[in-house]
């Protein structure tokens, strides 16, 4: 009895899928490229090409006290020498000039000892009882009106996260930057990109703007 509502409430967890009620999308900028398709944009600016996109998936897959925002990266050196960007390098800024810094994998790991509920230990990760998923659905559906899939491989959190790296000539890294918001509080959001070690007082590398569509 027990393993059978044990593969009922894994097979209800994949299931669970649903459709976000909003969209976050890109603003077009003066030097960027925006896919329509992936709801990204690329700006390149001497020899640094950064494209960015709101990633949907990855984080709300994940049992979190609140909402995470994950933004995926790709970084592509085109330059004769190395760049670096930092975890301090990524600044997000809501429409009231509000800003939040960067979750580190490490502060996204404390999150989910913290909201994890009756988990079965990796590689079979689930709820023990079908109703224990019942009452952890019932308590985090008030949460945001971003879809909840609970939690399936944590560890996945972390290999694909953007390593603090210097990116070698003609190389690209690419990767989840993640931030405590809930973008559908939000009408307009801004991730910045500095270089490693520039002033945040100086204006930003990289701006890339994004909308909410309600």
């Amino acid at each position: 009895m027990k393993n059978s509502l044990i593969l009922l409430s894994l097979a209800a967890m994949l299931l669970v899928s649903g459709c976000s009620s909003i969209k976050v999308v890109p603003e077009q900028v003066v030097n960027g490229r925006i896919n329509s398709v992936e709801n990204s944009q690329t700006i390149s600016l001497n020899g640094i090409e950064v494209t960015a996109r709101v990633d949907e998936t990855s984080i709300n897959s994940y049992n979190l006290d609140g909402t995470v925002t994950a933004f995926h990266i790709s970084i592509k050196n085109t330059t004769d020498k190395e760049i670096s960007f930092g975890n301090e390098s990524y600044v997000l800024v809501d429409e009231s000039n509000l800003q939040y810094s960067l979750l580190t994998p490490d502060n996204i790991r404390a999150m989910l000892k913290k909201d994890s509920y009756y988990l079965i230990p990796y590689p079979y990760v689930g709820f023990y009882y079908l109703e224990d998923y019942e009452k952890t659905n019932a308590y985090n559906r008030f949460n945001s009106v971003l879809p909840y899939y609970y939690d399936l491989y944590p560890q996945d959190l972390f290999t694909r996260s953007l390593q603090a790296a210097s990116v070698i000539p003609g190389m690209k890294v690419e990767g989840l930057v993640c931030f405590k918001i809930d973008p559908a509080a939000h009408n307009h959001l801004r991730l910045l990109l500095f270089s490693k070690g520039a002033s945040k007082s100086s204006p930003p590398d990289f701006s890339f703007p994004f909308k909410t569509v309600k």
